[in-house]
């Protein structure tokens, strides 16, 4: 399936479960820190379809690893993930998640269900992914997936950044499509 069209499945997904987030197509980053992931990813690719998880060290990854996780693939049928790292930032929000999977307890049906699909996508497409986050309404933040190889270059991991700030005026940067899908 052409990712333009798992990236549309998604979104009629997210539309219809009332996600707080969606998948920008465009990958359209307002933060500076998504985009440098973004380039960085790419860098570490080598020539390969995806970077391995050992190309994208902690030193590389150094100015963005209080607001990281990474997720690893544990299961197939049906998907199962689990968190293997999980930055401080990401603990300050969620709670410490480290070694969980993501249907633990501590998490939401809705979580769950989220989380499963927008990393099955990342998966799927082999590219850096982009998720606005939307409360009541307005743009909070935005989150970057980035699909990792293992070491025999099989897709199994997904390294997450985001962001939320509630306060900012998000709007101002966004294109006005991505505002009025965002307003829906």
């Amino acid at each position: 399936m052409a990712v333009e069209d798992l990236i549309r499945q998604f979104n009629l997904r997210a539309e219809a479960r009332a996600w707080l987030q969606f998948c920008d197509p465009d990958n359209g980053f307002v933060l500076d820190e998504c985009a440098a992931l973004s380039d960085l990813w790419h860098n570490a690719r080598n020539g390969r379809p995806l970077p391995r998880r050992s190309d994208l060290t902690p030193q590389l990854l150094k100015p963005y690893l209080s607001r990281l996780a990474l997720v690893e693939m544990v299961g197939r049928e049906p998907p199962a993930f689990r968190f293997r790292l999980v930055g401080t930032t990401v603990t300050n929000s969620l709670s410490e998640r480290t070694g969980q999977g993501f249907d633990h307890e501590s998490a939401t049906a809705e979580q769950t269900e989220r989380w499963t699909n927008s990393t099955l996508l990342s998966l799927q497409v082999l590219k850096p992914l982009r998720f606005p986050i939307v409360i009541a309404g307005r743009m909070v933040g935005e989150t970057v997936l980035l699909p990792l190889a293992d070491d025999d270059d099989q897709p199994r991991f997904v390294l997450a950044y985001g962001r939320y700030e509630p306060q900012r005026n998000w709007n101002a940067a966004y294109p006005a499509s991505v505002v009025a899908a965002a307003a829906t």
